[in-house]
């Protein structure tokens, strides 16, 4: 049983009994069953540290936002402002000051504390993963509320005797009569995922190509802006839908963007950036008509090469080294070769060496995915902010796994096995990843994958160099680009 001090001497007290007297556990039990799951006892103690700061604010963030309301009613407040007017001697205004900095450090604190968790524990259950990226959710909701709502709203009215009168303003009109007309809906529950999917962390690779290239095509600031801000919109719609179809749950170290805001308004939002895309390329229409229709071809090429990739992990198959380059040229290549035709739709500069730049593109393509591939084994900044080896959480097709399953069947029956009886959704089991690493590493798939990539490098540079050659111009970006993707160690 929890004991209430109903005259509390310090803030610290005030805030513990809000907690009871709210009853935020009870809110959090709400929560797990609006998103169907139950935490056991043992990971509610887990993640103990972060719902205590949860508690915090969901209180404090009612307490300031209810107070002018409560003082005004005149009956036994319960309010830590007016904690802090007593026990400390502040006037009203330092009081709500105290408070509101005390509820922006525990949002703070609230965020690193789940980032900090999601890092350290990527093999938690999907479930205790989803309950604190929701709750976080959920505070702020309660915050947006708590600021709007009409209950805590008041208004100065007079009684005609020359007082004014605080008082609780209520509607006097009954909703259901409104005129359609009086009411209109922005776009921000269609803009929520784009600006939080953009808001991540990013090494904008794709936009440092494009700079890249520009020694070359020379674009204007303002077509260079298009090429940018479609490229952006496709990369970033891709990203949404690929954290949906691989039922990922971290992105670049946080929440991805259907744990927020569910896969429905995030696979709305990602079509929308399709969409706004496209609309982009429309305004240049008069002066470059094929642009949209590269756009399409692109578009087309990308949905190919993700197609193969979830078929392959639906149906089992472990593909061959060849048919796994095939489909990453789709996938990843194609983006690379929109780039480059959207640029030179552009151009004012005549015969460009389309076959050699779209060379570099397919080897851009290669070189990027299965280096991706490979630090997903083996790099620990990946593992901070994706989780230890999350590919094979996927049972994703990697480059190195068609690699290991070429060179032996056994190993093949193995892991394929592996993925056939694994739990959508649900990690495998730490032992289980070490497994099928140990398994890549003795097969030599690993050491073979970083002689492939390079191979890569190598066969990237020649490619530069010969577009140098051709244009008669250096691309020190681009050389700065091959220069960062080599950066890689051998397989430990």
């Amino acid at each position: 049983m929890v004991f209430v001090n109903s005259n509390p001497t310090t803030f610290e007290d005030s805030v513990s009994n809000r907690i009871v007297n709210i009853g935020t556990r009870a809110i959090w039990g709400i929560l797990e069953f609006s998103l169907g799951i139950l935490l056991s006892d043992d990971e509610m103690k887990q993640i103990k540290h972060i719902v205590d700061v949860a508690d915090r604010i969901f209180a404090n963030t009612n307490d300031y936002f209810s107070w002018e309301v409560e003082r005004d009613n005149g009956n036994r407040v319960q309010n830590s402002i007016k904690v802090l007017m007593e026990t400390e001697g502040r006037s009203e205004e330092q009081a709500k000051e105290k408070l509101k900095n005390a509820i922006l450090k525990d949002e703070k604190n609230y965020q690193h504390l789940s980032k900090q968790f999601f890092q350290s524990s990527p093999n938690a259950p999907p479930h205790v993963q989803r309950f604190i990226a929701m709750l976080e959710l959920l505070l702020g909701g309660h915050h947006i509320w708590s600021a709007a709502c009409e209950r805590y709203k008041v208004r100065t009215i007079s009684d005609g005797k020359g007082i004014d009168i605080c008082t609780i303003e209520e509607k006097s009109e009954n909703m259901a009569t409104q005129s359609s007309s009086c009411s209109t809906l922005d776009d921000s529950a269609l803009l929520d995922p784009v600006h939080y999917i953009q808001s991540l962390p990013s090494k904008n690779m794709r936009s440092k190509v494009i700079d890249a290239l520009n020694i070359w095509f020379r674009l204007p600031d303002d077509n260079l802006d298009t090429v940018k801000s479609v490229i952006d919109d496709i990369h970033n719609s891709t990203l949404i839908l690929d954290d949906i179809q691989d039922a990922s749950f971290l992105r670049r170290g946080f929440a991805t963007a259907h744990q927020v805001f569910g896969p429905g308004q995030c696979i709305n939002s990602a079509t929308y950036m399709v969409a706004r895309a496209a609309s982009r390329l429309a305004t240049h229409q008069v002066q470059h008509p094929q642009l949209v229709q590269i756009l399409l071809h692109g578009l087309k090429q990308l949905a190919i090469g993700q197609s193969w990739d979830l078929n392959w992990k639906v149906t089992g198959h472990c593909p061959s080294t060849a048919e796994y380059l095939a489909m990453v040229d789709g996938k990843t290549g194609a983006m690379f070769e929109l780039i480059i035709q959207m640029m030179q739709d552009f151009s004012s500069i005549p015969n460009w060496p389309i076959s050699e730049l779209n060379q570099l593109a397919k080897l851009l393509g290669r070189w990027y995915q299965i280096r991706d591939d490979y630090q997903n084994l083996q790099d620990e900044q990946y593992t901070s902010q994706k989780g230890y080896c999350e590919d094979l959480d996927e049972g994703k097709l990697s480059y190195p796994l068609t690699v290991c399953c070429g060179l032996d069947p056994m190993a093949q029956r193995v892991i394929m096995g592996i993925f056939r009886q694994r739990q959508s959704g649900t990690p495998l089991a730490l032992n289980v990843k070490t497994q099928i690493l140990d398994i890549f590493r003795h097969t030599g798939a690993l050491q073979q994958t970083w002689e492939d990539l390079e191979n890569l490098e190598r066969k990237g540079g020649a490619a530069l160099s010969n577009l140098e050659a051709i244009t008669g111009e250096p691309n020190p970006k681009f050389r700065a680009i091959v220069s960062l993707l080599g950066d890689i160690p051998r397989p430990t």
